[in-house]
Formats: C-alpha cells, sequence, structure tokens
C-alpha cells in the first residue's frame, strides 16, 4: 500500500516594505496537518512577527492537528453556515480545512499572511495525532467569496474611487468588510444597531475604524440573492489593510492563546476578562489598560455578549511590535438574546448585572495597574457614554432605544458610579 502523498502550503507574511517573506510550509498527509518554520525565517533581521505563540514556542515546534488545521491557522477560517457554503463548492467536508485554506488562502486572510500552493516539497515523517474526524464529500454548491473568519455572513470589498464598494478581482485583497442583514425572524436591524454601538464607542474615544450603512444593491460583484437584498448593511474599513495597499499584520486573541476551534464555547471560556487585560499589558504596555477598560465598560453598558477571543486583537503596524487592534465588533446582543451574558467571566461572574466599580479590582493585580488608577478609569468611561447616550436615539428605532435606555439605568454599574460622583 503506497502512502498518500504530501500536499503543502507555503506560508508567507508581508514585511515593512510589502514583500512577502516566506515563514514555513503547512503540510498535510493521512488527514494530519502540521506546520514547520524555516531556518531563514529565524534569521532574516527584523523578520515580521507571524504569531505571539510561534515567538514563545521556537523554531523547534511543530504544531499539527488531525484532520482540521493547527488551532492558529484554523481560526483563519470562516465558520458555520458561510464554511459550509465553500466546503460544498470543494466537495470536502468542512472539517477537513486544510482544502480550505487552500482555496480561501491566496487572496484575502486577514492579517499580512496568504498560503501559495508549493510543489515538490519534501517533508518528514507524519506527526501522528489521534483526534478523528468525517471525509464524507456534501453536495455541490456555487462557492460564495468569503474568505474571514467568524460566523456572521460577510464579504471581503474593495473600494474604488470610480466604482465604489465592489467584489475584488481573484488575487486582491478587500479593504472593506460588509456584514449582511440577519435574515432570522427576531433580529431586525442589526446592521443599524452594530452602526450606532461603533458610533458611540467613536464618540467616548475608543478607536474604531470607519463605518458605514449601505444599501447592498450599491455593492459591484455581489451574487443576484444579495443584490435583491433591500435592507441596509453594516460596512467597516478594514484595520488589516493599510492606504496604499499593503497588508497590516494582526492576530486574534484566540491565536495568541492557541485557543482550539473544536468547540465554539472555547472562544468564551478559555480567557476571562481579567487574562484579557493582563494579556494586552504584558503585549501592549500598561497604558493600553486604560483602552481595555473603555472597552468592556461599554460592553457592559450596550449589552454586548459578543466580547469573546476572537473578537479582541492586536495588530503589527512595523510588522513587530505589537498595539491593541481599533474596536471593530460591537452589537448590543441583548436587543436580540435578552438573556445574554459578558461571555469571559469577570470577577468571576458574567452577568451583567453582577457589575459593579469593584467588580474591576483583580483585575487591576492582574493587569499590574493601581486600582486607584482602574476605578477612575471605570468611572471615566461611564460618565462618557451617558454623556453620549443620546447619540444612540438618532441612529435605533425608538423601541430598541427605549429599551437599551431602561437596561442602562438599572445596571448597578451605572448606579455605583452615579453614587461615587456625588
Amino acid at each position: 500500500m503506497t502512502d498518500e502523498p504530501t500536499k503543502s502550503l507555503r506560508v508567507e507574511i508581508q514585511d515593512s516594505s510589502s514583500s512577502w517573506l516566506t515563514v514555513g510550509i503547512l503540510h498535510h498527509r493521512q488527514e494530519i496537518s502540521w506546520f514547520e518554520t524555516e531556518g531563514e525565517y529565524w534569521e532574516t533581521p527584523q523578520r515580521p512577527v507571524l504569531g505571539q505563540i510561534f515567538e514563545e514556542r521556537g523554531a523547534k515546534w511543530h504544531p499539527s492537528q488531525r484532520v482540521s488545521l493547527p488551532n492558529w491557522f484554523s481560526h483563519l477560517l470562516p465558520e458555520g453556515y458561510i464554511r459550509e457554503a465553500v466546503a460544498d463548492a470543494l466537495h470536502v467536508n468542512a472539517k477537513r480545512e486544510f482544502f480550505l485554506l487552500s482555496r480561501l488562502g491566496l487572496d484575502d486572510l486577514p492579517g499580512a499572511i496568504r498560503v501559495v500552493p508549493e510543489e515538490g516539497v519534501l517533508a518528514g515523517q507524519t506527526p501522528s495525532h489521534s483526534d478523528d474526524g468525517q471525509t464524507e464529500s456534501p453536495g455541490e454548491e456555487v462557492i460564495l467569496k468569503f474568505s474571514l473568519a467568524g460566523v456572521q455572513p460577510k464579504f471581503s470589498v474593495l473600494e474604488d474611487s470610480r466604482k465604489g464598494l465592489t467584489i475584488p478581482a481573484r488575487g486582491q485583497a478587500g479593504d472593506w468588510i460588509v456584514k449582511l442583514p440577519d435574515s432570522r425572524p427576531g433580529f431586525d436591524n442589526v446592521p443599524e444597531a452594530e452602526f450606532a454601538s461603533m458610533e458611540l464607542a467613536r464618540s467616548i474615544g475608543i478607536p474604531v475604524p470607519e463605518t458605514r450603512l449601505i444599501p447592498l444593491s450599491d455593492i459591484g460583484g455581489l451574487p443576484d440573492w444579495a443584490r435583491k437584498e433591500s435592507r441596509r448593511s453594516f460596512a467597516i474599513q478594514r484595520f488589516d489593510r493599510a492606504a496604499d495597499g499593503g497588508r497590516i499584520h494582526a492576530e486574534v486573541l484566540a491565536q495568541v492563546l492557541d485557543v482550539p476551534t473544536t468547540d465554539e464555547r472555547y472562544k468564551y471560556q478559555r480567557a476571562n476578562v481579567e487574562t484579557i487585560s493582563s494579556l494586552i499589558s504584558g503585549l501592549c504596555g500598561a497604558d493600553a489598560v486604560a483602552d481595555v477598560i473603555d472597552r468592556v465598560v461599554l460592553n457592559v453598558i450596550i449589552g454586548n455578549g459578543d466580547a469573546h477571543l476572537k473578537n479582541w486583537a492586536i495588530v503589527y503596524p512595523d510588522t513587530r511590535k505589537p498595539q491593541l487592534s481599533p474596536v471593530f465588533d460591537v452589537l448590543p446582543t441583548v436587543l436580540y438574546l435578552p438573556e445574554d451574558d459578558l461571555g469571559p467571566k469577570l470577577n468571576g461572574n458574567k452577568n451583567f448585572g453582577a457589575v459593579s466599580l469593584s467588580s474591576f479590582e483583580r483585575l487591576a493585580r492582574r493587569s499590574f495597574v493601581e486600582y486607584d488608577q482602574v476605578r477612575s478609569r471605570v468611572l471615566s468611561a461611564v460618565e462618557r457614554i451617558q454623556g453620549n447616550w443620546s447619540l444612540l436615539k438618532e441612529l435605533l428605532v425608538a423601541d430598541q432605544y427605549d429599551r437599551l435606555t431602561r437596561r442602562k439605568d438599572s445596571l448597578l454599574l451605572v448606579r455605583d458610579a452615579l453614587t461615587a460622583r456625588t
């Protein structure tokens, strides 16, 4: 019996001159995928950082996974029925991630990387791995132009001075993300709610990329089913794309922490808010903790229960030194899931209503910041949100604004802040 031939993908990253540098090779054989960095990458002066986990583990680390990809690469791929659509078009099971990445990896992956099919690569012995997976092929469907991680249907689009936003040609990178309206009953006005939340974030000083509400019919190159959609979509400029067309590398905290993708709950459970804050403090400096606090307070007051480890990210503007990314995914999920919660726990509790001023004491200790500074920042964030809250009245339908306002005024954190100021 002849062994299955090894399939390989060359993983490349853009350096500071926008040239592509080979980092290593992703191999696949006998349903096992593994990654090997190349010695030349480690020897390159001022080489761009692929990911914190690779810096920590070093050149001899060869992560592997059965059926799926090693965790860091797995997080690059879409989830949910977007993944199923891609898998159906390729006639492979959606769990066989190497083949999904082979199809999506050249065009428009997050950050500053691409993967290129590699011929004639000699691979070492296939690592042993005990995970199991299925290999049956589902029915064929037309492939969708989706290449972004996450569950919500979204397109990567390119802004053209003459044509506006349009689906980029194959091999081009988009510089905007367009999120489609949610078609599920009870999920009305999701794009409008996200736009309003992001504008509130911007108004209190949180870095936010440019955002727009735009009819899907105004976007060129979309499939017919999408262009017939009469509702507006939410568009956000990508922070991992430069004005000159270059790419800015980024990674989500789920990649930094090497969180497995085998269970959707892991991105909520594998770290609490204190871990997120201490990690950002360690990577980006203690000053970044103030930015973390602003976002946590906003999530509590706006009712965003989706601030999991794939919605926190770091960027590498100079290819090497990490910074906290602009905020890119804030939605008042409580409008659609009234019993929703924070997701990652804060002070051992994920209930929005349980968050108080004292809930941030452990965050201060874990982040090596004086609690008085943290407390002052929490109070400032609450005050800024209160002062700009009327912005939501202009952007939300009346019922949604009223519901969020009543909820805000009932929160323990808001009442604590009011008491502390009087």
